[in-house]
């Protein structure tokens, strides 16, 4: 997709992945750069709405199918994933038109969503193998708790259990929000997955 200049457009197929992939392919080395008495192998990677859905993506780059560019021949060396609000089943997003269509935009449209889908749905991509917790707000309206639950009934049918927890009167941005009581739950999980 091109914008109105015929330039590309940031946040869409295959750039948002292949970006991720480079990010994430490049922290072990990073790490021990510049931060040498840090463990790389305690990384827990988070995420908020399109970006718990990267975080989700990038802990399961080992299930891509075999073709993807990003795949791994392993599981990344993380210490787990906590995922606030994600938009964790595209297909179910798709659906509920979280965002206005978000999950299409991003696979280029409807015309490709079928075919691109496998490569990027976490609720496609289980089990990972990687210790996975979603924090989710009842009461968002932005992504609704039923695309959290959708991607843990999908873990579990896969045989991994996902940790959901779901807060009362939290809307999407508490999660992230340092000076909300929803925020102190989000770092509870963070730390409880790095220790």
């Amino acid at each position: 997709a091109g914008s109105a200049g015929g330039g590309p457009v940031a946040g869409r197929w295959p750039d948002t992945f292949a970006d991720v992939a480079a990010a994430l392919d490049a922290l072990p080395a990073l790490v021990r750069r510049h931060l040498p008495g840090a463990d790389p192998r305690r990384t827990v990677l988070t995420g908020h709405s399109a970006g718990g859905h990267l975080a989700l993506w990038a802990a399961a780059r080992h299930l891509l199918p075999a073709d993807a560019a990003w795949r791994l021949d392993r599981p990344a060396p993380l210490r787990g994933v906590v995922a606030l609000a994600p938009i964790a089943d595209l297909e179910v997003a798709r659906e509920l038109r979280v965002c206005g269509g978000a999950a299409l935009e991003l696979l280029g449209g409807e015309e490709h969503f079928e075919e691109r889908r496998p490569y990027v749905d976490p609720a496609l991509l289980l089990p990972t193998g990687i210790a996975t917790t979603l924090v989710q707000g009842r009461a968002d309206v932005d992504v609704p708790q039923a695309v959290a639950e959708a991607y843990a009934d999908a873990a579990a049918k896969a045989g991994e259990v996902v940790g959901l927890t779901l807060l009362e009167d939290v809307g999407h941005f508490p999660l992230i929000d340092p000076a909300a009581d929803a925020c102190a739950v989000v770092a509870e999980e963070i730390a409880q997955l790095a220790w």
